[in-house]
């Protein structure tokens, strides 16, 4: 594994939530919340969702930049007070002031997939603030969602099926969640979970 996914402690197919910064050929800089999921060699894709600006800036300038943040705050931002984020431009592509680190990256393809396009990408340089940040990583609160609901069934077939049938549907909403964002050794506590309170 390559040294920034190892300093993150990053696993092989893993979706974590990061803001990509991009900036268009006029300078300005952008900040979109995304998933990346890491692949073999330090490569790594994401989506975008029809053409968004990301995407038209990456094929613009075929640079980015990862940032590592654990604030809800600055994924709010990024969707409804932009105004409220900073930049520094000072490098090859804009990164967030404040972030924990950065990985800045260029474009390697942009492959169209029905509705959305797969980005894939080559990390060129980073830096980390911190020893160690820690991305975001939606797999681990829903296992650990899904776990705690497990607890509660016994007292919800207490309440009558409506009741069940709803924490049930709940607890498959996280582990869905798990499956689509997790490394294996989560979707296989998730799976045995499903298993264990009869749900596969």
């Amino acid at each position: 594994m390559s040294s920034w996914a190892s300093r993150l402690g990053l696993k092989l197919g893993a979706l974590y939530e990061v803001v990509v910064t991009t900036s268009g050929v006029d300078g300005k800089p952008h900040a979109a919340a995304m998933g990346v999921r890491l692949l073999k060699r330090g490569l790594f894709q994401m989506r975008s969702y029809g053409e968004t600006r990301t995407l038209t800036n990456l094929r613009a300038t075929g640079l980015g930049c990862l940032n590592i943040v654990r604030s809800c705050e600055v994924f709010f931002n990024c969707l409804f007070n932009p105004e409220a984020l900073s930049f520094d431009s000072s490098s090859v592509a804009p990164r967030l002031k404040g972030a924990d680190g950065w990985v800045f990256f260029k474009v390697l393809s942009v492959e169209p997939r029905g509705g959305y396009y797969v980005v894939t990408c080559s990390p060129t340089d980073f830096e980390f603030r911190r020893v160690k940040p820690k991305p975001i990583c939606r797999a681990e609160s829903s296992l650990l969602e899904a776990l705690i609901h497990s607890t509660r069934l016994d007292l919800y077939r207490s309440m009558g099926d409506e009741k069940l049938n709803e924490l049930y549907k709940l607890i498959e909403h996280h582990i869905g969640i798990v499956e689509r964002t997790g490394w294996p050794e989560l979707k296989s506590m998730a799976r045995r979970l499903a298993s264990h309170i009869g749900l596969s």
